[in-house]
């Protein structure tokens, strides 16, 4: 579901709802807010920067209402994915944040024994690489600061228009917010912002969408009664495939280290134990995980019973175009060359791949 938000996202596809809140309703309500702040640093930071305001203010507000149980605090997930949905991202910091590549021109430029490079130098030649292999991994971390500030300087006197101050004021405040993020992601996102900034890459408007609370009603939970049963549940809840443009090969993925037929259809119950929501309704009418023979043990049959009528889910005995919703084969038809071909547009670093990765 993570990686299907992130692709849909990137694709402009309004799918990205369905599963941010295939995440939020499932009981992952932290880990959805937790991705999204990593899905923003990653691909839309450097175009979007007023965007963190909004975001934080949004978090804040949901957090609140979490704490209150007043307001409507679901359709501030939508708020957030379908203002991230109208906006332009690029692959600077995720290719840049990709260890391989980091390695490969570190390793270059040991071979054709360069000169070391200062971190001035670095930033004057737009050496975007090796500046994320500094900040990353090499600066000293009780050096960071003294490194950022270096580098405002740096772009101060490129006629770029930084208030000091308040920048280091904004950067400490993220790190006391989002919690996922590191102050070393931080930095380098502003360092590509302010490249960015000075490359005059088109930035995302300060536009933001309303979310009228009818329109998340479509992704609310289903439950059974007495005009659906709970066999009829799965057709109309799975809206989109878990893969529907092939990004999944690119990715390691729990399911390769299992029988996803055989998961899916025998224990399907043990599998969906592992979310909260799930976990809740098994405990609900007095279940126990085995994790031995991966099923659920009931208590007594009329608790079995009454899971069954409300749960009965019956996955194995759905149409095909319903299974494959969700345990499609995985198609190996991508590489991350074609990846970053497909999604390069308004972005400044150049990745080197071998064999397709970076």
């Amino acid at each position: 579901m993570k990686i299907s938000l992130l692709t849909s996202l990137i694709d402009k596809n309004e799918g990205c709802i369905f599963w941010a809140y295939e995440l939020y309703y499932s009981g992952f309500e932290n880990e959805l807010f937790d991705l999204l702040w990593k899905i923003y640093f990653n691909f839309y930071y450097t175009l979007n920067p007023s965007f963190q305001q909004y975001f934080i203010k949004k978090h804040k507000e949901w957090k609140k209402m979490c704490e209150s149980g007043a307001g409507d605090k679901d359709r501030i997930v939508s708020n957030i994915v379908n203002n991230l949905l109208i906006r332009p991202y690029n692959l600077d910091m995720f290719m840049l944040k990709q260890q391989h590549g980091l390695i490969h021109i570190a390793k270059k430029e040991k071979e054709e024994k360069e000169e070391n490079c200062d971190l001035q130098t670095m930033l004057n030649m737009k050496k975007y690489a090796h500046i994320a292999e500094y900040i990353l991994h090499q600066c000293d971390a009780d050096d960071l600061y003294d490194a950022f500030d270096d580098i405002l300087v740096h772009f101060i006197g490129k006629n770029i228009p930084l208030d000091k101050d308040k920048i280091i004021k904004q950067l400490k405040i993220s790190v006391d917010f989002v919690d996922n993020i590191s102050i070393r992601v931080l930095i380098l996102s502003n360092v590509m912002l302010y490249y960015s900034i000075q490359s005059k890459l088109t930035m995302g408007k300060k536009l933001y969408i309303i979310v009228d609370p009818n329109d998340i009603i479509v992704y609310e939970t289903i439950v059974a009664d007495k005009t659906v049963t709970a066999r009829n549940i799965l057709p109309i809840v799975c809206l989109y495939e878990i893969d529907e443009n092939n990004y999944l090969s690119l990715f390691q993925l729990e399911r390769d280290e299992t029988n996803i037929q055989e998961s899916y259809y025998n224990h399907w119950e043990y599998y969906a134990s592992f979310s909260p929501i799930w976990l809740d309704r098994i405990q609900k009418y007095n279940g126990n995980i085995n994790h031995t023979s991966k099923k659920i043990d009931f208590i007594d049959d009329d608790n079995l019973e009454a899971f069954y009528d409300e749960f009965g889910y019956d996955p194995g005995e759905q149409k095909c175009e319903t299974q494959n919703k969700c345990i499609k084969d995985i198609k190996n038809v991508r590489t991350w060359q074609s990846f970053y071909e497909t999604h390069k547009k308004n972005g400044l670093y150049i990745p080197t791949f071998s064999n397709g990765t970076p």
